[in-house]
């Protein structure tokens, strides 16, 4: 859009400074016998009429451009898109969620290893609603899961690129389509250290300020 915009303004000065140009020629022409005046002000008005027509185009072309930048609306308001992953990681809108190292399980380490998936679409909708609830904004939203592994509780240090040390980063599960706030024990520079009992699907939400469950 903005190459159409340069060209056609190119156009326009062509125009302008051609008829300049024609009306010098044909003053300095009409001193040794030029065509009739008559002919002399219909070419002038003609090219006169194209510089308007073109000037035309670039204001609704103008019009156009602002109207298709202000369409995107806010920062929150715009989908957050399909997250990528494997069976190891996911990359939500570019912040990339892993198991961060070993898994405390009933109180001692382990050396279980999680899947980390991207859950289903209305999973993320929802917590994405959550996060707007809590005026808070959603950083990251896996499912993780253990096949084989069975704990009464468990200690996961999640790796949650762009996390700052202490920032306020509040954790949910997605248990029975209700969403529980998960204790946090720890949050370091990209790590988020989380209390659980389960796995499932976890949302990650930065806000103003974590409520009472910590730990």
């Amino acid at each position: 859009m903005k190459k159409i915009l340069a060209l056609t303004l190119c156009c326009v000065m062509f125009i302008s400074s051609s008829i300049c140009v024609f009306a010098a020629e044909q003053t300095q022409n009409s001193q040794v016998g030029s065509p009739s005046i008559d002919r002399i002000i219909e070419e002038l008005e003609e090219m006169r009429a194209q510089n308007e027509e073109l000037s035309r185009q670039i204001a609704e072309l103008t019009k156009a451009v602002k109207a298709r930048g202000s369409s995107g609306g806010g920062g929150n308001s715009r989908p957050t898109p399909a997250p990528s992953s494997n069976s190891n990681y996911v990359n939500f809108g570019g912040t990339v969620t892993y198991q961060g190292g070993r898994v405390e399980i009933n109180g001692g380490r382990s050396n279980a290893t999680l899947t980390i998936k991207a859950p289903g679409s209305g999973v993320i909708t929802s917590a994405n609603t959550l996060a707007g609830k809590l005026g808070g904004s959603l950083v990251s939203c896996i499912n993780a899961s253990a096949p084989g592994v069975n704990f009464k509780t468990a200690k996961v240090n999640f790796y949650v690129g762009g996390v700052a040390d202490g920032e306020n980063i509040a954790a949910y599960q997605n248990q029975g389509g209700t969403w529980v706030q998960l204790p946090v024990a720890e949050v370091r520079q990209d790590h988020v250290v989380v209390n659980i009992t389960r796995l499932g699907d976890i949302a990650f939400i930065r806000v103003p300020a974590l409520a009472s469950i910590t730990g």
